[in-house]
């Protein structure tokens, strides 16, 4: 074998030639199988890549976009990786560049102008889509000379250099002045400033915004500036605040972490006085650092909006996440409790993230929590005799059965002096509307908002055997499913019972255990074809609709995997485990995968038909309890922004607003964009002209005759008039 060159392609292990002589095929199959043209037989396809796999052949990409002129590769030109602003700002970009097809390539300056003159010399002669820099220069006008590419894609970010067409970066100003108001409230006269170069722009921003609130109080202050410059060490430069003895500083800002440490370090082993407290900016997930306040940045979206300058879209401004946990941020709830809330709770990952932070707040405020983990029958059945049960204080009850049981069983939020529109504002409208208000008056707060979602295998949608094998057998392509006529082709396609060579075992599931389950797999389908149980004053089934979704489903059974459990966590654990395609289930019952090795495997959209069912629930406190301060301080801690991130990270559902600019949950859980879209779209009928109306218990009728649907008791005909029957005299009775 000896080095050919194909299409601008080297391989010096094996050629073209050696592969197609080896599978049998022709120069053009291998190419064509190579650059996953889609025009190529399975059967050539299998033995194309038999070929390649016993010769070792590898493809040389760099060369085969060049040839192709197609690279969407981009140049990052960083200071360095080691400080959170540029760590964070690279890595949002990577992931970013990622999910649009781009790849990066990276450049460090060490803020030397003479190393990143030799990098743009580099970069200049690369074939680059666009080029992201953090630059150390005056002028742009060495990247505009030198790199050929419209001026709008050189993208400067944090510093401006002169001349600089495309520049982005976050509200620094707005940060200095947030932390110049906490100074003013400790009545911190004596301050240091530990910053970056007073040459770059976000030095010179953040500074302004200290000194602009500072004269805007006519408050006065002492602030010593050290700012870094590229030829001194800045661990060195932050014994400069402890050189001498006699100077005490109130506080120190610094304006990253690493600074702020840097500082910490300096007063420990340079110097006699205690440390005083530190304030800095960081990235937007709080890690608690004693005496260290911390003032969060969105250095992650800042990626996302990057990338869209990139792709010639309009960007919005950032807002500052702020602070966290500020020195005696609770002291008015200082007043410790001997007492115990009592929190009826369904088994879920939301929980176990509450289960988990729980001793903070027995560590803040003395009050003990006692969760009453039930199932969500048993939850029902309390309920409706919560009379019995006037022991509990706080219920998670689901949005469906809001309208129904709020009114007897909850105290409204105003009775709690709570600052309820506080709470509430940071949702959603759309969420607020349907898991809070029952007839104008807020009963409850928002605790797992959820819709339903398609997961799906991207490994699996992106083989070029599979995508040529589904389009021999249906002469369609394999894309992701928009409706479920195409979800349930895909689900039988990808089922061993009808494709043997499938690599899962089944292309779907559906849960069958419970009749709240059994009607949740319908009536998403039933939506999806344009049917309502609620039609104007009457409530029931539309029969000509319910007939096509049940035709549907029928089908659907018999390729599907069968789960027998009574909830959808098995279907869960089948995904992960790789023995699903595809998987329609709640988001709030998919967080956990999160720490799966299969996440970067994992695909997601809106169900098939654009009608997902709303779930999860709100929290609401019994008319019972008499412990409306306890529970009022409870929610406080519970809807704070750094709880409700913890609750994200740990697994947990929430749909704060907040969350949805976190970066780092938003890498954990990537569908949660998708998400918030879906709660426009979102459905679950449980109210009728202004009246509440018991969507479990419908929705116990739909499952039940639909199981003895299932086990041949009834055609669907006769089914579907049994539901309505049922129906119709519940709805007389109630």
């Amino acid at each position: 074998m000896i080095a050919e060159k194909f299409n601008g392609v080297y391989n010096l292990m094996a050629t073209i030639k050696d592969i197609a002589k080896l599978a049998g095929v022709s120069h053009g199959t291998v190419s064509n199988v190579l650059n996953d043209r889609g025009n190529v037989s399975v059967k050539k396809i299998k033995l194309v890549e038999q070929a390649i796999q016993r010769l070792g052949y590898q493809i040389n990409l760099s060369a085969k976009n060049l040839k192709e002129g197609t690279t969407k590769s981009i140049s990052v030109i960083l200071p360095n990786i080691t400080s959170e602003q540029y760590s964070n700002l690279y890595d949002g970009l990577f992931n970013q560049a990622n999910r649009l097809g781009y790849e990066l390539s990276l450049y460090l300056t060490y803020d030397s102008k003479d190393l990143e003159l030799q990098l743009i010399q580099k970069v200049a002669v690369k074939r680059d889509y666009a080029v992201i820099a953090v630059s150390s220069l005056f002028d742009a006008s060495e990247y505009y000379q030198k790199i050929k590419l419209p001026k709008e894609k050189i993208i400067f970010v944090y510093r401006k250099p002169l001349s600089a067409l495309q520049f982005i970066s976050l509200d620094y100003e707005k940060a200095g002045q947030d932390i110049a108001n906490e100074l003013i409230n400790e009545s911190y006269h004596r301050i240091g400033l530990f910053s970056n170069s007073e040459h770059h722009t976000h030095s010179q921003s953040f500074k302004k915004g200290l000194q602009s609130q500072f004269k805007k109080h006519n408050y006065s202050v002492l602030l010593n500036n050290i700012a870094s410059k590229p030829s001194n060490g800045t661990y060195n430069l932050a014994f400069s605040f402890f050189a001498d003895e006699q100077t005490k500083y109130d506080a120190i800002i610094t304006m990253d972490m690493e600074r702020a440490h840097f500082v910490r370090n300096a007063n420990y082993f340079g110097s006699q006085q205690d440390c005083p407290p530190i304030y800095t900016l960081t990235n937007n997930s709080f890690y608690y650092e004693d005496n260290i306040y911390q003032y969060h940045m969105n250095y992650g979206i800042l990626s996302e909006q990057i990338m869209k300058l990139v792709e010639g879209e309009t960007v919005t401004n950032i807002d500052n996440k702020g602070f966290s946990l500020l020195p005696d941020s609770n002291s008015a709830n200082k007043t410790k409790h001997n007492e115990t809330i009592n929190f009826l709770i369904l088994p879920s990952p939301s929980t176990q993230a509450v289960k988990k932070l729980l001793p903070h707040f027995k560590k803040m405020y003395g009050i003990n929590v006692n969760l009453i983990i039930k199932p969500f029958d048993e939850i029902y059945h309390i309920l409706n005799q919560l009379n019995q049960h006037q022991e509990i204080d706080i219920i998670r009850i689901d949005m469906a059965g809001l309208p129904w049981f709020a009114p007897s069983v909850f105290k409204p939020l105003s009775k709690l002096a709570i600052d309820f529109d506080h709470l509430l504002a940071k949702y959603p409208l759309e969420l607020i509307e349907r898991f809070s208000y029952v007839n104008n008056i807020a009963y409850a707060i928002p605790f797992d908002p959820s819709v339903q979602m398609l997961f799906y295998r991207k490994d699996l949608f992106n083989d070029p055997l599979s995508k040529r094998a589904y389009f021999e057998r249906y002469r369609q392509q394999l894309n992701v499913p928009k409706n479920f006529t195409e979800f349930d082709q895909i689900a039988q396609f990808f089922s061993r019972q009808h494709n043997p060579e499938s690599q899962v075992e089944f292309g779907s599931c559906i849960t069958l255990g419970n009749y709240e389950l059994i009607a949740s797999e319908f009536l998403v389908r039933y939506y999806a074809q344009g049917g309502k149980l609620i039609n104007g004053n009457k409530l029931g089934l539309n029969k000509t609709i319910a007939l096509n979704t049940l035709n549907q489903l029928q089908s659907f059974i018999k390729v599907a995997r069968n789960i027998q459990s009574p909830w959808w966590q098995e279907s869960v654990n089948l995904f992960e485990q790789g023995q699903l395609a595809m998987l329609i289930v709640y988001m709030n019952l998919f967080s956990y995968i999160n720490h799966r090795n299969i996440l970067p495997l994992v695909g997601y959209a809106k169900v098939p038909g654009r009608k997902s069912l709303f779930g999860g629930g709100s929290l609401g406190m019994s008319k019972y309890s008499q412990k409306d301060k306890q529970v009022k301080i409870f929610f406080d801690w519970l809807y704070s922004n750094e709880i409700s991130e913890q609750i994200a990270l740990l697994g947990g559902a929430t749909a704060q607003k907040s969350i949805f600019q976190n970066h780092r949950i938003i890498k954990s859980y990537p569908w949660l964009p998708v998400v918030q879209q879906q709660y426009t779209n979102g459905i679950r009928e449980n109210s009728m002209t202004g009246n509440a109306i018991n969507l479990r218990l419908i929705e116990n009728i739909i499952g039940k005759y639909l199981t003895q649907w299932i086990t041949n008791q009834y055609s669907s005909m006769q089914i579907i008039g049994l539901i309505n029957v049922e129906i119709e005299k519940t709805m007389a009775n109630k």
